[in-house]
């Protein structure tokens, strides 16, 4: 076990597979921080949580879960949490992330990241759960904005006013995906610019890169892909807005090489490295 760090964490990171850790941890200026998928490793032990321990002397770590449903009714998993917790502190993580969803509704649950309504009265509930849930954490948590296959009708906030009221009332941070906000804007019609206009540059705090399959008449999340170019433009204009935001690319299945992920995050890298060389002073 290594000495506590304290890593400040920046640039562009890779979620951790665990066909690529030896790869990761020898990978070295590569890579600047490992984003680790949470329910992977929440429930093990043994040699995965080994392998996190060597990860973490070596770059800053952050946790992304998909376990907290903060858009659901049912109560919240205090077991679950707890688990959550120890192992942040554990591996003293840079940051916790989750998603702006819910999924299950009474005796039914679902295997998506499924999105609310986009009213008041999601507004009221999730913001309740997030204070609940970063009051037992003692930190600030981010939440990452869905990939949208359908709308409510009786929705009456824009998606960027959502999130923007919510991070504000609440007071926690936001993981902005940019795959999540062309997926939505090619299946619902919802621009992704105007949608990134309207979110506080403070409180973006992340941004998620990955790749979707094209389904003719709609885009699925797929997380199977290269970024695809339309998703690389529109992180060039975030970058404008958000510049420097750290990044991490996405790739869950169809995992390739580590070295074709690298040349994803080295193309990421260029784009920030540009936005700071060109970001207007105020």
């Amino acid at each position: 076990m290594c000495e506590k760090i304290h890593w400040s964490l920046a640039g562009t990171g890779v979620g951790l597979k665990s066909c690529h850790v030896d790869d990761i941890i020898n990978a070295g200026d590569g890579i600047r921080w490992v984003e680790i998928l949470l329910e992977q490793h929440l429930f093990n032990g043994g040699a995965a949580l080994h392998d996190l321990e060597r990860l973490r002397c070596n770059y800053p770590v952050t946790l992304h879960g998909t376990g907290l449903a903060l858009g659901s009714f049912a109560p919240l998993d205090m077991d679950y949490l707890a688990r959550l917790k120890q192992m942040a502190n554990n591996l003293e993580v840079s940051w916790l992330s989750d998603h702006v969803s819910f999924g299950s509704l009474g005796q039914f649950f679902s295997h998506e990241l499924l999105p609310l309504p986009y009213t008041e009265e999601a507004l009221d509930h999730i913001t309740a759960r997030i204070s609940q849930v970063q009051d037992y954490l003692g930190r600030r948590i981010l939440l990452e904005n869905p990939a949208c296959y359908l709308g409510f009708n009786h929705s009456t906030i824009s998606e960027g006013e959502f999130l923007a009221e919510m991070a504000q009332r609440a007071d926690c941070y936001l993981l902005l995906d940019l795959n999540n906000c062309y997926v939505t804007q090619y299946n619902l019609g919802i621009d992704a610019q105007h949608t990134l206009a309207q979110l506080p540059a403070r409180r973006v705090r992340e941004i998620h890169l990955a790749g979707f399959d094209d389904h003719d008449t709609y885009l699925l999340d797929g997380h199977n892909t290269p970024v695809h170019e339309p998703v690389w433009t529109l992180y060039e204009q975030a970058q404008q807005q958000f510049t420097a935001t750290p990044t991490l690319i996405e790739w869950e299945h169809d995992i390739p090489p580590l070295s074709v992920i690298l040349g994803e995050v080295s193309r990421a890298q260029h784009i920030m490295q540009q936005a700071i060389k060109t970001r207007r002073p105020y």
